[in-house]
């Protein structure tokens, strides 16, 4: 599945101005549409917050706390929560799969972990 984006970037492969797409592949993406060339600036994930001991979505328009999920290679998700400084425990649900990434619910976008931070799997 191809899902076109109404944003126009420059392509790092022919340097013109193109629309861009996500491809459907496990990390959706986002590549040119000219070229299909990785624009890589959109595919990187900003790395969450963390406030009030919890971790918050670092996009502006979302912000949400308490929301970020460890994404399975199962297409399932896994709560996180802050059981202490620097350290993440991840809900393991029926088990433990192959990670995939990191999301928030709220507005199902990419994010990392912040730096220091290690997974703990109960």
């Amino acid at each position: 599945m191809i899902t076109f984006l109404p944003e126009t970037r420059m392509c790092p492969t022919c340097g013109e101005r193109s629309r861009i797409i996500t491809r459907g592949d496990s990390d959706g993406t986002i590549v040119s549409a000219c070229c299909e060339a990785v624009i890589p600036d959109l595919n990187d994930a900003p790395t969450a917050l963390v406030e009030d001991g919890k971790l918050v979505c670092p996009f502006g328009d979302c912000g949400a706390a308490d929301d970020i999920v460890e994404l399975d290679v199962a297409t399932r998700s896994n709560e996180m929560t802050i059981t202490e400084p620097g350290v993440i425990s991840v809900s393991l649900g029926d088990g433990y799969f192959e990670g995939d990434g990191f999301e928030c619910q709220q507005c199902t976008r990419r994010v990392s972990l912040p730096d220091g931070y290690e997974l703990n799997y109960p």
